[in-house]
């Protein structure tokens, strides 16, 4: 004979089984198993009642032990059926909780005087557990209750001791949380609790709120059985400049189109109009109020330094598609879903402004020049953009400046000369994204507008400096290097510490040497934009 066993003493315990066990008594006759309530104490606390399994063992074959404070869906699975008679089952919550419990073990070795040679960081949580007879000496109560998350240090130090000294005589069956849903679960999976079999209100704030709530719970999954489709609920935190949060836009379409193409996906960004096209709810920052009672999945497309994503993985070694799509997905993109895709959803508001901005219609033959201000090594002399964009000119070619400055980044003071058109400070985001879409050709350094270009079919030069090319240039019709070049001498790149065993990081913000080490000759410059003006059939 099998058993569904649980624990209800004194009133705090009587008034939460009045609510929950009727939801366990279904299980356990769904399931041919009875339905056993412990009601009479012999413990300083309920939780050390759990030690009566004991000699309950010694009448039911099998016991499946749930707390009090859990409530069972009517569709949940024979869990004696799932768990081997063998294995012992249980959830292990040191995955999923801050800093695991690895001071509960250590204390609890203390008070019972045990020695564990090893320990696997594993941390298994008792208000959930499948039991066999041949795991009754588990519950062998001590003759002290020593409070380690009540009695489950206790458990988890024998268990740890009898795994290293039986061999193979004892093994666990770890339960997915959706048969032990706690409050852990939710910043890691965006995932309702409703989705889960058992609902486990440790955590919750108080008794009265518990009270509360379970009736409403149990009231919400019979309005939405029998099916119980739940969504996920994804919140994206676009971080980093212009640059870094449009090279986020493929790997946010792709995560909505791929991976939760039937979720909550909300994006929350500085630039909200660069993914308006993706048919989720769009932010700027400090707007977005997360709803009641909702668990969020919160992932960042640009972790920071303090983050483990950081310490494994070199932003500054890698392209920031990649980065992003690894932050957000564990994974590197197709190549063909790599290109970014920008949609204006006032084009023809965006074009007035550009033509009331340059006085001009045809852009078509434009090279837009952006001499990017943001880190030292990416600064350049404003000498040697005069004399590219002077250069430029001379050659017979229409410039036009562009860029707009804040605190902390911008375009160096290069001085428009008559003839040519500035638009520093005057265009906003979606007009500058249709004059580079309108013109033939962007010249920049490692800046937004080389990510900008990439939703386009123009023509990109870039000037690195202190990143790989590869790890800059965009990708269009599945190549970085389709109406594509990086004009450079070296690069910063080469000289960085970026062995895997430095302990203090790749800094990459500062000059190494000189810049002419570095930056082509302006000339280089000017009779590469020539050579690709013959090719192209631009006068």
């Amino acid at each position: 004979m099998n058993c569904v066993l649980t624990i209800a003493v004194g009133d705090k315990y009587e008034r939460l089984g009045e609510l929950t066990h009727p939801t366990m008594a279904a299980y356990a006759h769904r399931i041919g198993a009875e339905f056993v309530v412990i009601n009479q104490s012999v413990c300083s606390t309920p939780h050390w009642e759990k030690f009566q399994i004991y000699d309950l063992l010694n009448k039911y074959h099998r016991i499946i032990y749930v707390d009090t404070d859990i409530i069972i869906r009517d569709d949940t699975p024979d869990l004696f059926e799932m768990v081997p008679e063998s294995q012992i089952g249980l959830f292990n919550e040191a995955r999923f909780v801050s800093g695991g419990r690895e001071m509960s073990i250590v204390e609890s070795c203390k008070a019972y005087d045990q020695t564990l040679r090893s320990w696997n960081g594993k941390y298994y949580n008792t208000g959930v557990m499948v039991i066999s007879r041949r795991h009754k000496h588990l519950f062998k109560k001590p003759e002290k209750e020593v409070f380690n998350f009540y009695e489950q240090g206790y458990l988890n130090v024998i268990l740890a001791k009898t795994l290293e000294t039986a061999g193979n005589e004892l093994s666990v069956y770890e339960l997915p949380h959706h048969f032990n849903r706690m409050t852990c679960m939710d910043c890691l999976t965006g995932e309702e609790r409703f989705a889960s079999y058992m609902i486990h209100y440790a955590g919750y704030p108080n008794l009265d709120f518990i009270l509360g709530l379970i009736p409403q719970d149990i009231a919400h999954w019979a309005a939405t059985g029998p099916d119980y489709d739940f969504q996920r609920h994804i919140l994206v935190d676009a971080q980093g400049g212009l640059g870094d949060q449009v090279c986020a836009e493929p790997a946010i379409r792709f995560l909505k189109e791929n991976v939760y193409p039937d979720d909550d996906i909300t994006v929350v960004t500085h630039f909200p109009m660069l993914f308006k096209h993706l048919d989720v709810p769009v932010f700027s920052h400090g707007e977005f109020q997360r709803k009641n009672d909702t668990p969020y999945y919160h992932v960042l497309t640009l972790p920071g330094p303090d983050t483990i994503m950081w310490r494994t993985v070199s932003n500054l070694l890698s392209h920031t598609v990649d980065f992003t799509s690894m932050a957000l997905m564990k994974r590197i993109l197709p190549t063909n879903n790599k290109q970014i895709q920008l949609r204006l959803q006032n084009r023809l508001a965006a074009i007035s402004e550009v033509v009331s901005v340059i006085g001009i219609t045809d852009l078509s033959k434009m090279i837009l020049v952006h001499a990017g201000r943001h880190w030292e090594s990416k600064t350049f002399p404003v000498s040697w953009w005069q004399s590219a964009v002077d250069g430029l000119q001379k050659a017979g070619f229409t410039v036009c400046l562009i860029g707009q400055d804040d605190a902390t980044r911008g375009v160096v003071n290069v001085v428009a000369r008559e003839g040519m058109y500035d638009t520093r400070n005057l265009l906003s985001l979606e007009g500058l994204i249709v004059l580079i879409e309108a013109a033939w050709m962007v010249v920049s350094n490692d800046s937004a507008p080389i990510h900008l270009a990439g939703a386009f079919d123009n023509e990109i030069v870039l000037i690195p400096t202190c990143k790989h090319p590869d790890h800059i240039l965009p990708w269009r019709n599945g190549s970085q290097t389709y109406k594509a070049s990086a004009l450079y001498k070296k690069l910063m790149s080469d000289e960085y510490s970026s062995q895997p065993t430095e302990l203090y990081g790749v800094l990459a913000d500062k000059t190494v040497g000189e810049f002419e080490d570095y930056l082509p000759e302006s000339d280089a410059v000017i009779d590469y934009v020539k050579s690709r003006s013959s090719k192209m059939g631009v006068e």
